[in-house]
């Protein structure tokens, strides 16, 4: 009896494929043929004959060793084809409302970022409806371009609760090698921010069907605010804003992702929020915010060789408003020269919730700092993995002959801030109203000759870039003039997004003004205008 035991043992462990490895196997055929549909490179039939095969391996094979070399052989067909990526530089611009293939809207605040193959996966929260987000799946190529595919998860459909007594915020993916399974972990929780609670949904593909499979208080603590981190042995974890925003919880996920495990408190009291990990080599880097609601705060970074301890104490990073940004993401683009790693933050309430902003930027790592640095445009490469700044073009107007026809006031007592700065092509010098002996009071102007007649489409307010937000414009004016006498208002708002190109409809004039219509103080970096004949 004890024999016949031990060999039915053996027959479960080695013929009988468990439902595990044919998901994983799934997986890969899935996300093989994602790749072959969105992308057309050298040995796409070498790819789709061995998708083939794979799929027939599925259907008929029963032995569990043979699954798991069909899904290894198709991994490195998969590789092989992605191998022949075109090396090609794409531009990546910050500040406007993304759009996708369709030309709708992309609706994926807070994202999380899933990559399979060459197809980045993001999902995020649709704001459309501002208080009863469902969660939005998109695919890219190229973090530029990006497809709607599907919504994952769905007021009223994916859970009764949803729209109702419940919504989803800060929705995050991951991918469970072990289990072939898509899980998606968020903040669960009350029109009046009473619950605190965590949940997880999962599915057998990426753009399946997801279904609820926990919701609560992880371990019983009080949970908001989160994001997920995948560590390099497939250890997972949930963090989030434990104990009415008091702390960090390190949550340490079960083999299957779906349920927690283990609790560490991280930066008690320090209220924290918006944590983002990223690990090199054998060092954590962990970003966060404070806690100030809808408006942005000083990022701030602490790094230890442990996930449970040793955290060093938070240091400064970016500006005082971190460019206008809270952590979502940090994606690490690898390549075969380099490894360029993005920051990926939301731009919240920028001009409302529905059309908040989500912004990308390179940075990069030494020892335990972090160069934190925005650009309001950048290259990256795929296939190299480098990244630049994008190449000058003709979009913006010449300033070789534009001087300052006139100014509300202008600081050069206390510090070098005339007004010429706005326009002498160094981002790193500023213009700041008066704020020694009798400060300026609003409205403050900016009034700029251009020496010609040009026709212009919109224009670009660098902020100060030196980590300082002081004289930070939101409510504005953008006027232009033919005469410098009769003016017309063709851009107004009460934000202007930082550091963004700013549309209207094109206009002819030689003169043009920047009126800051309230605030104790104005301060500029820089001020272009856009070309009428720009074509991007």
């Amino acid at each position: 009896m004890k024999r016949l035991t031990i060999l039915f043992a053996l027959v479960l462990t080695f013929v009988i494929p468990t439902f595990a490895q044919k998901s994983c196997l799934q997986t890969a055929i899935c996300g093989a043929r994602s790749n072959a549909e969105r992308t057309d490179y050298k040995g796409k039939a070498s790819l789709l004959k061995a998708i083939g095969h794979a799929e027939k391996v599925l259907e008929q094979e029963s032995n569990i060793h043979k699954i798991n070399a069909e899904t290894a052989r198709l991994r490195r067909a998969t590789e092989k084809y992605l191998s022949h990526r075109p090396s090609q530089w794409v531009t990546i611009q910050n500040g406007k409302l993304w759009t996708t293939t369709a030309g709708d809207t992309v609706q994926a605040h807070a994202p999380g970022f899933l990559r399979i193959g060459d197809l980045w996966y993001m999902v995020g929260e649709d704001r459309s409806k501002s208080w009863n987000p469902d969660v939005n799946l998109y695919s890219s190529t190229d973090l530029a371009t990006w497809k709607f595919e599907k919504k994952i998860i769905e007021n009223g459909v994916t859970s009764p609760e949803l729209g109702k007594t419940r919504m989803i915020e800060r929705a995050k993916l991951m991918y469970n090698q072990r289990t072939g399974k898509f899980v998606v972990w968020c903040h669960w929780e009350a029109s009046n921010y009473g619950a605190s609670e965590a949940a997880c949904f999962v599915a057998d593909s990426v753009n399946g069907s997801y279904r609820m499979v926990w919701s609560g208080r992880p371990l019983g603590i009080k949970s908001r605010d989160c994001n997920v981190f995948q560590d390099t042995d497939g250890t997972a974890y949930f963090i989030s804003t434990t104990e009415e925003n008091n702390h960090l919880g390190l949550f340490q996920l079960a083999d299957d992702y779906l349920s927690v495990t283990a609790h560490t408190q991280l930066f008690p009291w320090q209220k924290r929020e918006a944590p983002a990990i990223v690990r090199l080599a054998d060092r954590y880097f962990m970003f966060s915010s404070a806690c100030s609601g809808w408006d942005p705060n000083q990022c701030k970074l602490s790094v230890s060789s442990s996930l449970q301890s040793g955290w060093s104490e938070l240091a400064n990073v970016g500006n005082a408003i971190a460019y206008d940004t809270q952590a979502a993401a940090i994606l690490e683009i690898r390549g075969t020269k380099q490894t360029t790693y993005l920051y990926v933050g939301d731009r919240w309430q920028d001009p409302d919730l529905p059309r908040t902003k989500t912004i990308i930027f390179p940075i990069s790592f030494s020892d335990s700092t972090c160069h934190f640095a925005y650009h309001e445009r950048f290259d990256l490469n795929f296939v190299t993995g480098e990244w630049r700044a994008t190449p000058s073009a003709p979009s913006f107007a010449d300033k070789s002959g534009w001087t300052v026809a006139s100014c509300s006031s202008q600081e050069t007592t206390s510090e070098n801030a005339p007004a010429q700065h706005a326009i002498d092509g160094n981002a790193q010098t500023l213009w700041h109203t008066r704020y020694s002996s009798t400060p300026a009071t609003p409205p403050h102007h900016l009034t700029i000759d251009m020496g010609r007649t040009l026709a212009i489409q919109g224009f670009l307010a660098t902020p100060r870039m030196d980590g300082d937000a002081n004289g930070l414009i939101r409510k504005y004016e953008f006027q232009v003039s033919q005469d410098g006498y009769r003016w017309t208002t063709v851009a107004a708002a009460d934000w202007l997004p930082y550091c963004t190109e700013v549309d209207f409809p094109a206009q002819s004039c030689r003169y043009f003004r920047l009126v800051s219509t309230e605030g104790a103080f104005a301060s500029l970096a820089e001020i272009d205008v856009i070309n009428a004949s720009a074509d991007y």
